[in-house]
Parts: C-alpha cells; sequence; structure tokens
C-alpha cells in the first residue's frame, strides 16, 4: 500500500506504542489505591509538561487530555452561555465533526456565518468586518485547513479577537506536529489538537490548551475559581483517562519536539509533488496566495471528472491511498487531498504521483 492519507491518520510510532504498554503495566502495580492516584497525578503532571514544550505553552496546567479534538471542540462549546442572535464566525475549510458542533447551536438560536478563505489578508479583513456587522461572541477557526493546508492567519485574527475581547477557538489537529505551533506568539483563548494525525500518536489521544480568560467565561467555572482561587485545565478532564495513551501522546510530542518537524523534506516532497502533477494537463492544484503547509496538496481534474471514482479506483487498482472532497468546501470540491510523511519511500511516492497523474489524464 501507498499510504498518501497522513493528515488524516498517522501510523503511530513504536516508542510511543511502547510508552502505552510500558505505562499502563507499571500502573497495574498501583491502580486506584492512594499510592496509584498520587502516581496517576505525578504522571499527568509529567506529560502535560510534554506537551507543553512542543507547543511553547508556558505554564502546563493550562493542558487539559481529552481523546479527540472533536470532544474538546464540543466541551469549549458547551461550556459557552450562548444566546439567541449570538452569532460564531468560523470559515469555509472546517472539519466537519467542528461544523456539526456548530450548527447544533441552531437550537439556541445561535447563527453560524461561514467566511470563505480568499488571501490571507482578505479573510483578515472580512472577520473584522463581520465582527462589527454581527453579534459574535465566539470565532472558531483551524490553524492549518485540513482541505488543502492553506494556514490561516490565527496571528492576526487573535490580534483581532483580543481587541474586541472575543474568545478565538483553534483547531490545531492539521498544525501540532507538522507546522511549528508556538502559542505564545497569538492570544487564542483556546487551542485543540488531536494525537493521532501529525503527532504520530495514538489514536484515542487529544489536548485542549484553555486560558483563564476562557474559563472566566463560564459561571461555574468562575465560581471555582473564587473558591479555590484558581481555574485548571483539568476541568475539561472528565472522567478516568487511560493514562497509557496518555503516555504515548506525551513520548509522541516530545520525539516531535526533539528531532524536529522535518519540514524541509515534506517541503520537497510537495515540491516534486506539484512538478510532477503539473505536468498533466487535467489537474490543477487547490491552493491560495498565502503559506501552505508542507505535508499536504490538493488537486482538481477538469469538470465532469469523477473524483469519488477515481479515488476508489486508486485504492482498488494500484492500492494508492488518498483523501476525496465531494461537496464542500463549495468553491474548492470535488478534489482529491495527498498527504504524507517525511519517512515514506521517495520511489513508491514517485511511482504513485505517475499512476495519479495517468488516472486524471485518462479521465
Amino acid at each position: 500500500m501507498i499510504y498518501l492519507n497522513y493528515a488524516a491518520l498517522s501510523p503511530t510510532r513504536i516508542e510511543a506504542e511502547r510508552e502505552v504498554l510500558q505505562t499502563l503495566e507499571a500502573f497495574k502495580q498501583f491502580l486506584y489505591s492512594d499510592a496509584g492516584i498520587q502516581w496517576y497525578l505525578t504522571k499527568s503532571t509529567e506529560y502535560r509538561h510534554g506537551v507543553a514544550q512542543l507547543l511553547h505553552v508556558e505554564n502546563p496546567a493550562t493542558i487539559a487530555f481529552v481523546p479527540n479534538a472533536s470532544t474538546a471542540h464540543h466541551f469549549v462549546l458547551s461550556s459557552l452561555e450562548w444566546q439567541p442572535n449570538d452569532v460564531v464566525l468560523t470559515s469555509t475549510h472546517e472539519n466537519p465533526s467542528i461544523m456539526r458542533e456548530l450548527r447544533r447551536l441552531h437550537s439556541k438560536g445561535v447563527q453560524v456565518h461561514t467566511i470563505a478563505l480568499t488571501n490571507p489578508m482578505e479573510f483578515t479583513a472580512n472577520v473584522e468586518r463581520a465582527i462589527t456587522t454581527h453579534h459574535v461572541k465566539a470565532l472558531v477557526l483551524s490553524h492549518v485547513s485540513h482541505v488543502d493546508g492553506r494556514i490561516l492567519p490565527v496571528k492576526e485574527i487573535s490580534a483581532v479577537a483580543k481587541a474586541r475581547h472575543l474568545p478565538l477557538i483553534i483547531d490545531g489537529a492539521q498544525a501540532v506536529g507538522h507546522i511549528v505551533v508556538d502559542l505564545g506568539q497569538f492570544n487564542g483563548a483556546v487551542y485543540f489538537f488531536t494525537g493521532h494525525k501529525w503527532c504520530e500518536g495514538p489514536l484515542g489521544t487529544g489536548a485542549v490548551v484553555v486560558t483563564d480568560e476562557f474559563l472566566k467565561l463560564n459561571p461555574i467555572f468562575s465560581k471555582i475559581a473564587k473558591e479555590s482561587g484558581k481555574l485548571p485545565a483539568t476541568l475539561f478532564e472528565i472522567g478516568t483517562h487511560n493514562i497509557g495513551l496518555i503516555a504515548g501522546l506525551a513520548k509522541a510530542c516530545a520525539l516531535k519536539h526533539q528531532e524536529g518537524l522535518h519540514s524541509t523534506e515534506l517541503e520537497e516532497f510537495r515540491r516534486v509533488a506539484k512538478d510532477r502533477l503539473g505536468r498533466c494537463a487535467g489537474i490543477q492544484f487547490v491552493e491560495w496566495q498565502g503559506l501552505h503547509a508542507p505535508g499536504i496538496l490538493t488537486i482538481q481534474g477538469a469538470p465532469g471528472i469523477d473524483h469519488v471514482k477515481l479515488a476508489k479506483d486508486l485504492a482498488d487498482k494500484w492500492n494508492i491511498i488518498v483523501k476525496v472532497f465531494t461537496e464542500y468546501p463549495e468553491r474548492e470540491a470535488p478534489a482529491i487531498r495527498l498527504s504524507w510523511s517525511a519517512t515514506a519511500p521517495k520511489q513508491e511516492v514517485q511511482e504513485a504521483l505517475g499512476t495519479i497523474s495517468d488516472c486524471f489524464g485518462r479521465s
């Protein structure tokens, strides 16, 4: 199999898998005895520090562990007090699971206003304009588009949100482990990500970074703050978590921090892919006049090409796995997304690119 869908799911690093098993084996010696609870809490604190290093988070206590990005998003949205006529600003490139959560707010009279990702400057200007013309309660944006890897101007948007005292909720699922994420560089109220994509961590892992300012928007959390004098992010950790999986996530993040993100190798793959696929008259690239994450390239065929059938043929006939978008985003679909790892065999990728080009040319 030639796997070109790392943006959906990356294989878990063997070091992270070992960390999961070793941690669970160690926990068996304690379980939920008093000593076990203390061991669990100590290890959890240690793992928060591991994640904090990768994200350049100054205070690890602002990090909570969650099973995935969608769960984090659900918890975050649920913690806000919504009123009829409130508006959420978002983009046309948000993940379907995120959009489903946003649409559930319709029952509370909340409106979702989507803004097209035209180019970074225009997008930022349109966000500012929407804030002045709508009763905006929060902004929900991806850091990196899962559709085609375009990097949203979150630093600029965070400045706009801060000036208006609006919470900015950022989905970092396609960013963490893929591009440099320095949460000290912008003022997002919430940042969340999943471990099983670019971090190469285990399934069922993720984390959310929550500021005190955001937690204080919830009356229950504010009451806790008054009583205890602090607002730990662990308020988002519902129930008992699998400490082994958390250990695996922390290990994967630590490896990314130590070894680097291999951006040069990923970018070279992208350059080679654009060069090879660009020779086919039936292919055009889905991108914008702004920054793109290096591990993703999205392509479209000529009008009339059945992208779903083409992706199925790639899988069934040539064992090449890609991601297909059918109906959204409206301006960029249908399209096929390719995403790769820096460790992917170059010869296999070259062969896959040739096959993909030939398929588009024949369609």
